[in-house]
């Protein structure tokens, strides 16, 4: 501090004070690094990097790890950091954490991809350059850790949504027809927070469809509500309600979400269709007019006024 203090002397004194003037004054001295970081802190292009270095690194404990990846998320935050991945190199890194035998690094590197992709063109870009969608969507449909899985479903959400490119991207790897897989096997499960993040997330790429204030380079396909409806969602939705109706915990929630979902899908002549020859939705319906515990007045009525049309 003593040496802090007399180089801001030296070097911010005018002719009038007293700091040496004449030929004997010595030269301005540049400020230690060290001292600036310890002032400033250091740039965050250094904390991104030395973050991710903690986390590859052998000697690195599992719980210094998964903290190193919780700074980095909180870094990416930053929507200039998180422009900053690709120049750093730390796309690819990160990719190669996604298959790490530590379920807890993981879903650190999923959810550190996906902060930095929600609403960054710069990032989304740069994530599918590098070919990390496909290894998100294997991660979202094997991985045997369910937080895992569902950090690969936020990181799908922040690289599809607002993205037409990336939507686009994502069909074209099936990513439809595993997002309904998906669907199936957590309402077999009984798993209904997964469920109900994925009717959300189905309710919300239908209405960047057909949401007309959108701008046009970033709406999806105005033909994508049909490909979803004749993919066979309606029935996946309504199976959810049917196998969720029985715990009155969650119930309501997931019934709302799907309707949700079944609402906007009717947006559509060919999603209207599809929700009004379900059967299983028919009986969704029925069973939570009979019991007012199932569902909101509201969701119901939706639905109702959907099906009688």
């Amino acid at each position: 501090m003593d040496s802090l203090l007399k180089w801001a002397v030296l070097n911010t004194a005018t002719a009038n004070e007293d700091a040496p003037h004449d030929a004997t004054r010595p030269a301005p001295q540049k400020l230690d690094p060290a001292v600036i970081d310890a002032i400033l802190g250091k740039p965050a292009s250094v904390q991104m990097t030395e973050c991710m270095e903690a986390v590859e690194h052998s000697s690195t404990p599992s719980s210094a790890r998964i903290i190193a990846l919780d700074d980095l998320e909180m870094l990416v935050e930053n929507i200039d950091n998180a422009s900053n991945v690709e120049p750093l190199g730390l796309w690819p890194r990160l990719g190669a954490l996604y298959t790490d035998e530590d379920a807890g690094v993981r879903s650190g590197a999923l959810w550190v991809s996906a902060t930095a992709l929600q609403h960054n063109q710069r990032a989304q870009g740069a994530f599918s350059k590098h070919g990390l969608l496909a290894p998100v969507l294997r991660v979202l449909e094997s991985d045997e850790d369910a937080s895992v899985r569902a950090k690969a479903l936020l990181c799908v959400s922040a690289f599809i949504r607002a993205n037409a490119a990336g939507l686009a991207e994502f069909i074209a790897l099936d990513g439809l027809a595993l997002l309904k897989r998906v669907l199936e096997s957590a309402t077999e499960q009984g798993l209904a927070a997964p469920a109900q993040k994925l009717l959300f997330l189905l309710d919300a790429v239908v209405d960047e469809a057909l949401d007309e204030c959108t701008p046009e380079e970033l709406r999806p396909a105005a033909r994508l509500p049909a490909a979803i409806a004749d993919l066979g969602f309606v029935d996946a939705a309504a199976s959810a309600m049917l196998r969720f109706a029985s715990d009155q915990d969650v119930a309501a929630a997931v019934f709302g979400r799907a309707a949700a979902f079944l609402a906007s899908l009717s947006g559509t002549d060919e999603g209207r269709r599809a929700v009004c020859a379900s059967t299983q939705l028919h009986q969704a319906v029925d069973q939570a007019r009979a019991s007012e515990a199932l569902a909101d007045p509201d969701d119901l009525q939706t639905l109702d006024d959907i099906l009688n049309q």
